[in-house]
């Protein structure tokens, strides 16, 4: 008799994480992007910018959904 879904507890905690360093990770780049004087360094910078507030949309989306 299992209490917890050991299994459904894996797959949370990988989402977790992968998408909290994930995240973390891309707007870091995206500021390291942004601050260098070249111009493909700053169109990366607001790519990974694009794509973080994509993440956080889609989470809040997932979120209010349930």
């Amino acid at each position: 008799m299992s209490w917890i879904d050991a299994d459904a507890l894996w797959r949370v905690m990988v989402a977790s994480l992968v998408g909290g360093v994930g995240i973390a990770a891309l707007f870091s780049v995206g500021l390291i992007g942004v601050s260098s004087g070249r111009t493909v360094g700053r169109v990366a910078g607001g790519v990974c910018f694009a794509l973080v507030i994509a993440g956080v949309l889609l989470g809040v989306y997932v979120m209010l959904d349930k």
